[in-house]
């Protein structure tokens, strides 16, 4: 579509839309139409049986999401990879849309957002894990978990709490592949097996008022990804290394990865990629020793956020499925998918699409997806940092 054209169909979108649908899309390149959720309908290409809608836009950078049971919805705004500029936002329910209002600023890098066993809000910043009190005015906050790692290229923490009360976080590594290891290499980069492991995920418990960390899996280069199954399994979805094992670039290798996450288990990075993929630079070496993902996602996808698909508004075809978010801006990124599960708790051999369709420029911007989570209602909450925005999946 050339330019004038283009134009024309925004004035046209724009004086068809309701009162509503300008509080949504204020600041979005989004062109929408219709309603899903009661919030202006994008036109992306969905599964059949959902839709998806633009909930609000111009929200800075936001990371983590956490939709409350009263129908607001929590965000976490990184602000600046370089300074502490980050916000905790509460999107409040309007007529056609969200508006946001700034519960806290000063933020340094807050990602991770999550509801804790005891019903209340807990947040993460670059270095520390805080529990926020909403019932207090002005929010407040304690801090729980501080002293985690800040350098480097995976500053950024995510976390779940476990069936067990115990909240594990991502210390991601610091490096794409060790490149800094000492020479010769050997089998060993010290990141991966020091005794405080980074590229690994930590299990904090709550020990006689405090909360005690010890290593919980590693070989894991960025666990931005991390759900609990139904059964009580913790899920990984990894950020694999940028670059091919030897050296190099490619836009299919290394893939992406799918892990269940046992304790005590080593994943292999930096030695070992895909299934079983070795680094020339750290011979002599065995992939064997290492843990394998259960399955391979595509290269470069970035999996930022995941959760398991439960709800009962999902269909069965549905129901149950780990739907992750792809942040990647290489062609195998930007979407949406789910991973169906059977009945023993294994993932299916490949995964479906839930949405697609950002490479159409020409009606949205390219998609980011990060954070994704379920609501009360089924519906699933995704945030936007490139596009500053928060979008909303919907069962029809």
């Amino acid at each position: 579509m050339h330019r004038p054209a283009r134009l024309l169909a925004l004035v046209i979108a724009l004086a068809g839309a309701s009162a509503g649908d300008a509080l949504a899309t204020r600041g979005s390149r989004y062109i929408t139409a219709g309603q899903c959720a009661g919030v202006p309908a994008v036109q992306l290409k969905v599964a059949k049986g959902f839709c998806v809608g633009l909930a609000a836009s111009g929200l800075g950078l936001p990371r983590g999401v956490l939709p409350l049971a009263d129908g607001r919805v929590l965000i976490t705004d990184l602000g600046r990879w370089d300074a502490p500029a980050g916000r905790l936002l509460m999107l409040n329910p309007r007529p056609g849309g969200y508006e946001a209002r700034t519960l806290l600023k000063g933020l340094d890098r807050p990602h991770g957002l999550q509801m804790g066993p005891d019903g209340k809000i807990y947040l993460a910043e670059a270095g520390r894990i805080l529990r926020v009190d909403m019932a207090r005015q002005p929010v407040s906050t304690e801090i729980l978990i501080a002293g985690l790692p800040t350098a480097g290229r995976h500053p950024l923490k995510q976390f779940v709490f476990g069936p067990d009360g115990a909240i594990y976080v991502n210390v991601g590594a610091s490096t794409d592949h060790c490149e800094d290891a000492p020479t010769p290499r050997g089998m060993r980069c010290p990141e991966a097996e020091r005794e405080a492991p980074g590229a690994a995920i930590w299990r904090y418990a709550h020990i006689n008022g405090h909360w005690v960390g010890k290593p919980f899996a590693r070989g894991l280069r960025n666990s931005m990804a991390l759900a609990f199954a139904p059964d009580g399994s913790l899920w990984q979805a990894e950020n694999s290394r940028d670059t091919l094992p030897g050296g190099g670039n490619s836009d299919t290798l290394p893939h992406d990865e799918l892990n269940r996450i046992r304790p005590g288990a080593h994943y292999g990075w930096p030695y070992c990629t895909d299934m079983g993929r070795f680094d020339p630079a750290f011979t002599p070496g065995d992939c064997s020793r290492y843990t394998r993902p259960e399955r391979l996602l595509p290269a470069h996808s970035a999996p930022l956020g995941m959760t398991f698909y439960t709800h009962v508004a999902a269909s069965p075809a549905w129901r149950g499925s780990l739907v992750i978010g792809l942040h990647g801006y290489r062609r195998q990124g930007h979407r949406i998918i789910a991973w169906p599960f059977d009945a023993s708790g294994k993932p299916a051999r490949n995964f479906v699409v839930l949405v697609d369709g950002w490479q159409a420029t020409a009606r949205h911007p390219l998609g980011a997806p990060t954070d994704i989570k379920t609501d009360t209602r089924g519906h699933l909450w995704v945030t936007e940092d490139r596009n500053g925005t928060v979008l909303v999946i919907s069962p029809e």
